[in-house]
């Protein structure tokens, strides 16, 4: 039997290679590496944003998506789309800036308001008598003679539990720290280790993962670590994903494997950092919208999906962490926050936890901008809670020099009244593109200065030099996606061209921002409520925490309410699911929180279409 012919594909500048088979994909080499490649699609060839640039070898002929998304000169110059590319050869490529993970800006710090100490786990010491020829007791019966009374059934012990109990209770003339949760067992350890109690919190984002080490004795935080969601090489989307979890078994493991991986490596960096060995993490957290609980726990999302959107499972759920693949203490506890409905997960539950909006007078309002866009609107009489699908254009994909808030990216952006334009980037190279806060200021001051209409129409290059003079006029620039206004001329750029905003990435935030607006239009409607109503809004996750909110108001993404401050909470999610681990309050009212808010499916509103069209104003 003949053998394939293989290749080897080299990535620059990371500098590492992989040998497929002959006329392998790139995306597909890059994924058996780890090499990170922006596939906001999924792989599809719609949305451009996976190019390389072939240094040397043979790559398959251009073809039809790559025609549409790189220039001649850009064909001219070697770059092809990764997606669609494969290798005929040894081939070495240089993998675009904006696709790799490097340098790029991950939110960590959150709103952690406080609550009194009461770890999930806890521990006790106690000293277990020898068994005798008079007293032939188990080593199990014996412990439980010598722990404080509980009401109810004695503990349950674990299987590793038992494992270790016999070397435990014979060590140290018996004196041993039992680790426990909730009537179960979780380790018997020799001596007394009350002082080494931890924690793993994590959160699951659609972009992002992000990962916080706890002493549970104090509270206090040790280390914490983060990551780009390796998922996006299945697709920048929770519906991308879905789509390849539907396809096969084989699919959805490879969602599952892939995130699993990614958590267990967070859980050793911070060990590291912290210098606390994995085994010593007795209970982990996980919160993430619907999705991607179902995806870390291999729970087909197909009805997501689809009507009615339901989850395969809401309620919180207390598993061991073995059995979800992660590795920590062989008997780990793993407490996953409960989802709401199928678009509003338990990441909003870790908001509601960490704002504590649920437990506060007057209306207030919670956004977490990203992917998706949740909102809950309310108080303690009375909370609602819907989903919107604003897409990825807020973190910086599908427009034309988007990319995510890595180095190079234009995080913020200037416009003063004489149209003099200073534009901030991160990191201190050269400006290599756009993130979303960045393009939402630069519309905003684009429509403060009538350069874009209240439809969100960019004027001509001859209205703007009447509006505004040939200074700015200059900036109005042609291009295929309806005209573009040039943000960093070529010079000043490192991408060898200028950065744009073109009409088309204006729609893409228009569409963003009016599906968030509408989304809270009715729940406002669902409430009976008006913006002078609402006391308080919390903006959550990286986008809300970054974003300037006059830029927000000046485009509508929100209302103007005219008595509530806008408080950016920060990773308010990951903040939720630390509580979880050092409150077991927390963790009761987190069960308790998809009794309390009402969700509002929008596809059932009749007057949806026209509160959307609308929030599409800029205005």
């Amino acid at each position: 039997m003949a053998t394939a012919e293989t290749v080897r594909v080299i990535f620059r500048p990371a500098g590492r290679s992989a040998r497929v088979p002959k006329g392998t994909l790139l995306t597909a080499a890059a994924n058996q590496i780890g090499v990170p490649i922006e596939q906001v699609c999924g792989g599809k060839g719609t949305c451009g944003k996976c190019k390389v640039r072939l240094l040397s070898g043979t790559l398959s002929p251009v073809g039809p998506a790559e025609s549409r998304h790189l220039s001649s000169d850009e064909l001219a110059a070697g770059y092809r789309l990764a997606c669609q590319a494969a290798a005929l050869s040894d081939v070495s490529v240089e993998v675009a800036w904006a696709s790799a993970a490097a340098g790029v800006s991950i939110l960590v710090e959150g709103l952690l308001e406080p609550m009194p100490l009461e770890p999930i786990v806890e521990k006790m010491v106690v000293q277990v008598p020898r068994a005798s020829l008079e007293d032939q007791v188990g080593d199990y019966e014996a412990l439980l003679r010598v722990l404080p009374p509980s009401a109810g059934q004695p503990p349950r012990p674990s299987l590793s539990t038992l494992r270790e109990l016999p070397a435990a209770v014979r060590a140290a003339d018996g004196l041993v720290t039992v680790v426990h949760a909730d009537g179960l067992l979780v380790s018997v350890e020799q001596g007394d280790t009350r002082d080494a109690l931890y924690g793993f919190a994590c959160d699951i984002g659609t972009t992002t993962v992000v990962g916080y080490l706890l002493d549970l004795n104090t509270g206090k935080r040790l280390s914490v670590a983060s990551t780009l969601n390796p998922q996006t090489r299945f697709g920048d989307d929770v519906v991308s994903r879905i789509e390849v979890a539907q396809r096969s078994a084989e699919g959805l493991e490879s969602l599952r494997q892939t995130i699993v991986e990614a958590i267990n490596d967070l859980i050793g960096q911070a060990c590291a950092e912290a210098g606390v060995p994995r085994e010593r993490i007795h209970a982990l957290s996980i919160v993430g919208n619907t999705c991607m609980h179902h995806l870390f726990l291999g729970l087909s999302p197909a009805a997501l999906g689809r009507s009615p959107y339901v989850p395969v499972v809401a309620g919180p759920l207390q598993l061991d962490a073995i059995e979800a693949g992660l590795r920590a203490h062989p008997s780990a506890q793993l407490f996953v926050l409960p989802n709401i409905a199928g678009f509003v997960g338990a990441d909003t539950v870790g908001v509601l936890l960490a704002t504590r909006l649920l437990h506060k007078e007057g209306v207030r309002l919670a956004i977490d901008i990203g992917t998706n866009g949740e909102m809950a609107l309310g108080s303690r009489e009375r909370m609602v809670a819907c989903s919107t699908a604003a897409g990825p254009a807020f973190e910086g994909a599908q427009l034309t020099h988007g990319m995510r808030a890595a180095d190079g990216a234009i995080d913020h952006v200037d416009l003063g009244e004489d149209g003099q334009i200073q534009v901030h980037s991160i990191g201190r190279g050269k400006v290599r593109g756009i993130c979303g806060s960045g393009a939402v200021d630069a519309i905003a001051g684009l429509r403060r200065l009538g350069i874009i209409d209240a439809t969100g129409r960019l004027l001509s290059r001859e209205e703007v030099g009447t509006l505004r003079g040939d200074h700015l006029a200059e900036r109005i620039v042609p291009h295929a996606h309806g005209g573009a206004f040039v943000l960093v001329p070529a010079e000043q750029t490192a991408i060898g061209g200028p950065v744009l905003l073109t009409q088309r990435d204006i729609r893409q935030i228009q569409l963003a921002k009016g599906a968030i607006r509408a989304g809270i239009e009715i729940l406002m409607a669902e409430l009976g409520v008006g913006p002078e109503d609402v006391v308080e809004v919390c903006l959550a996750g990286a986008f809300g925490n970054y974003i300037r909110p006059e830029s927000a108001l000046t485009i509508g993404l929100i209302p103007r309410f005219p008595r509530a401050p806008i408080v950016p909470v920060g990773n308010a999610a990951g903040a939720g699911a630390q509580m979880v681990l050092l409150s077991r309050q927390a963790w009761r009212e987190a069960a308790t929180i998809t009794g309390q808010v009402e969700y509002v499916e929008l596809s059932l509103r009749r007057d949806f279409q026209q509160v959307f069209m609308q929030a599409m104003e800029m205005e």
